[in-house]
């Protein structure tokens, strides 16, 4: 390819030359070049001053066999197909257009901001920013680049920046809509819903559109309903939905590096537990994949798992989740499990404060199949709190438990919960062990912090009683990079 290419920067620049056109057209089947062919095809024809290039004939071909389509050199031709294109969002043609433009007419900035707006749609926000900032630099005093650049740094998580910035536009010019929303944004994905409200209704009131109508509407929900679950809002345990550029519990686009380790009783070895595990969002849905490298009860096992997490229904979510170890001591050889959410609120408005669940986990050990039951019922409370009862119940033991779970959000990156349970099993079940029919208590809490505007802290710490069997102590931490 990079021999082809080096013969067509030759080839092109040689009136009504064919050679680089056939090039070309080979190259463009191979599915890991086109854009670099694209790119290539489009200079062809800015750079060919005039000629049919693409509608003569290759070597071989007949006339019938090549449609003939004519592409002015004109580049306000080329800025108006460039403009169609990113209205019909095709932004990475429009982005190859632009830059073919640019070759043609470096010093324009009407283009290279529009090239920085196609990049910004893409996600390439690093090369858009720097193409905004030589903007601003150029143009101090151009509002509107101002505003764009203040977005795509919103979209970086660079928001004290992009705070200073809409702060500058908006003492030009109070009145700015597009400034006004950003500005909005930042405070709402901040959760400060009583601060962003007025910017959002400023900006109505100038341009009255339907998606700044549904956001008021949605933050006058939330700031008069005294439960986080009222209809057409998410379930506050779901890791789902469309992806903005805030940080916010539950995380989806993450990696996770943690440790633990727990003591026991009646001399069992002590338990060490790493973990690897990343999530990403995929539209609406996320999935999630984990490795452990766990020491117990003196042997060591490496469970792999990933889940699935996807809306389904109304006021309905649910995952599915698999696990497999290789040669494995105490876990299971392999587990599949399923859980599915609904919001009540779908029987009636009174019973919005309610979500339950069925859930079911099939665990194969080296020496017997374990059915697992997770029914469980969710009541949402006041101020971004939740208590969860959960019931985990092995017929083939007749095991049964009840874990209490009370969860506080009091922003959006900050989480914390203290839950205890009490039965004839474990409450996280791992090892035959913890299904053994047994009197049992746990009680455990924890907490996640951010560290950074890109890091969080999470930590646990835990606290077992099997009777007979053992006790057992200790925590986990883990630490969190977003993206």
């Amino acid at each position: 390819m990079a021999q082809d290419i080096s013969f067509f920067t030759f080839s092109v620049t040689q009136p009504h030359s064919l050679s680089a056109l056939a090039i070309l057209r080979r190259q463009l089947g191979i599915p890991s070049k086109r854009r670099a062919v694209l790119t290539a095809l489009i200079l062809c024809w800015t750079l060919s001053m005039g000629g049919e290039l693409f509608g003569a004939a290759l070597p071989g071909e007949t006339d019938a066999s090549v449609p003939h389509q004519h592409y002015s050199d004109n580049l306000d031709n080329l800025r108006e197909q460039a403009r169609q294109l990113e209205t019909a969002q095709h932004y990475q043609e429009a982005e190859l257009l632009y830059r073919t433009i640019l070759t043609r007419q470096p010093t324009n900035d009407d283009v290279r901001a529009a090239l920085a707006r196609v990049l910004s749609w893409q996600g390439s926000y690093a090369e858009a920013t720097d193409l905004y900032r030589s903007l601003v630099q150029r143009h101090p005093h151009d509002l509107d680049l101002k505003t764009a650049l203040a977005r795509v740094l919103s979209w970086q998580q660079s928001t004290a920046e992009a705070n200073a910035l809409y702060g500058q536009v908006l003492r030009e010019n109070p009145n700015h809509a597009e400034a006004l929303e950003g500005l909005a944004n930042l405070l709402y994905w901040d959760d400060r819903l009583d601060e962003a409200l007025p910017y959002y209704e400023q900006a109505y009131a100038i341009t009255q559109s339907p998606a700044l109508a549904e956001r008021i509407s949605l933050i006058k929900n939330r700031q008069s309903a005294l439960f986080p679950l009222v209809a057409g809002m998410t379930s506050p345990q779901a890791p789902l939905g469309s992806r903005d550029s805030s940080v916010r519990l539950p995380f989806r686009d993450y990696f996770k590096v943690g440790y633990g380790q727990f003591g026991y009783s009646r001399g069992i070895p002590a338990e060490h537990a790493i973990l690897v595990e990343a999530a990403k969002s995929i539209g609406e849905q996320t999935l999630v994949g984990r490795v452990e490298s766990l020491h117990r009860f003196g042997f060591h096992d490496v469970p792999i798992a990933a889940e699935l997490y996807s809306p389904l229904w109304p006021r309905a979510w649910g995952y599915v989740a698999a696990q497999g170890t290789v040669d494995a001591r105490f876990t299971p050889t392999y587990s599949v499990a399923g859980e599915v959410y609904q919001g009540l609120g779908v029987i009636h408005p009174l019973l919005s404060i309610f979500e339950a669940s069925v859930g079911y986990r099939r665990l194969s050990y080296r020496t017997d199949d374990i059915n697992l039951f997770m029914p469980s019922l969710t009541v949402y409370l006041p101020f971004e709190t939740w208590l969860t009862e959960q019931l985990y119940w092995v017929p083939e033991t007749g095991a049964i438990t009840l874990a209490s779970r009370l969860t506080w959000r009091p922003t959006p990156r900050v989480q914390f919960f203290i839950s205890g349970s009490f039965g004839t099993s474990g409450e996280r079940i791992v090892a035959t062990q913890d299904i053994t029919r047994i009197g049992s208590h746990t009680i455990q809490g924890g907490f996640i912090i951010p560290l950074m505007e890109r890091l969080s802290l999470e930590a646990t710490g835990y606290y077992e009683d099997r009777g007979r069997l053992y006790s057992r102590h200790g925590g986990n931490f883990g630490v969190i990079y977003h993206w």
